[in-house]
């Protein structure tokens, strides 16, 4: 006896921010729609992400906008020290007809997502089997080790920065630069943030961020690039306060005691060869993935999932130059943030050299 087969409109390979929330819509909309979630050994740590007046526009138009309220604090602007003697202050109370943003638990957010969603099956192990122009069909292990075969008219990639579908089916990404990322929890400790973030500069192609998560916790966040000679520094906690001695305000968010643990990963700026691909869409990350620099990851993973959404629903009604639509405008958004970026990197970290 064969492996199961299963139908569906729309297969979903990710269970990260972006698929949740565009599996929930597709549901809404009456499109048939299964997920499939890999949990097992991935890092899921609780990060603190702000979300701008306008982001919750977009959550208030998926009705998202209670659930995400729910799972967060609101916060008035947030704060950023560059090159230069002032903290610069970024207030939201003007933005749009949200005079607030929100601070966002990613993890608790991801949870509740999962909890509005029928048709979550948790894998092990998915591969494309084989694929023709107008559909995929997916052989998959679920966590019994029972295998699948998932028949879908359109794939999608919201597999964040890994790409795993678009790699199997050969599109190379594109990298604008070799950030990294690395950060570590510590108690709350030094002075309060007026909104609870800030960015400072603190070298060449360097800088941090400390966010608090809760009322007791921070995260601390350095960025740099993987050139970078002392990169090995950025690794070892008990060598932050050397990093940082120059800095106005982190250095005064380390705890004087304590060794913490340092989570790094990639943060560079990229994008596939091709975001749509036949059969295959690219949400989230694995469509855009932005620079920290640009604090836009979940607000990306949310206007994907609705801009998706909206293509496959035409897509699915014989429009098929839907998702060649939501490519050429997520190509255009992304050369509008690349030359934003550069600007930035210019004015800011340049005259550290001078």
């Amino acid at each position: 006896m064969g492996p199961e087969t299963l139908h569906t409109d729309t297969l979903i390979v990710g269970n990260g921010v972006s698929g949740l929330i565009l599996h929930y819509v597709l549901q809404r909309k009456g499109i048939n729609s299964i997920l499939l979630s890999k949990s097992k050994n991935q890092q899921n740590l609780p990060l603190a992400e702000t979300l701008p007046p306008s982001t919750l526009e977009l959550l208030e138009e998926i009705k998202l906008l209670r659930l995400f309220e729910s799972k967060a604090k609101k916060t008035y602007g947030y704060q950023s020290k560059w090159v230069g003697t002032n903290i610069i202050d970024e207030s939201f109370f003007l933005k749009s007809k949200f005079g607030y943003g929100l601070k966002i638990d990613k993890k608790k957010v991801s949870q509740s997502l999962k909890e509005q969603c029928n048709q979550i099956i948790e894998i092990n192990e998915v591969n494309i089997d084989s694929r023709t122009k107008w559909s995929s069909n997916i052989f998959v292990k679920n966590n019994e080790n029972k295998s699948l075969n998932i028949h879908t008219s359109l794939l999608i990639d919201a597999t964040g920065r890994k790409r795993y579908i678009l790699k199997q089916a050969k599109i190379k990404e594109i990298s604008y630069d070799d950030t990294l990322a690395f950060l570590c929890y510590v108690p709350k400790t030094g002075p309060n943030l007026k909104y609870g973030f800030l960015t400072e500069v603190f070298s060449k192609n360097s800088w941090g961020t400390v966010s608090d998560l809760n009322e007791t916790t921070r995260i601390i966040s350095l960025y740099t690039s993987k050139e970078n000679k002392q990169i090995s520094l950025f690794k070892q906690y008990n060598q932050w306060k050397n990093l940082l001695h120059k800095t106005d305000v982190l250095k005064h968010c380390i705890p004087k005691q304590g060794n913490f643990k340092v989570y790094g990963r990639q943060a560079n700026s990229s994008i596939p060869e091709k975001i749509t691909h036949n059969n295959i869409l690219s949400i989230g990350d694995a469509a855009l993935a932005f620079d920290p620099i640009a604090s836009h990851g979940v607000s990306n993973a949310i206007y994907t999932a609705k801009e998706a959404a909206y293509s496959i629903e035409n897509y699915l009604a014989n429009d098929h130059r839907s998702l060649v639509n939501y490519e050429q405008k997520l190509y255009s958004i992304f050369n509008e943030y690349i030359s934003q970026k550069e600007k930035l990197y210019e004015m800011n970290f340049h005259k550290l050299t001078k």
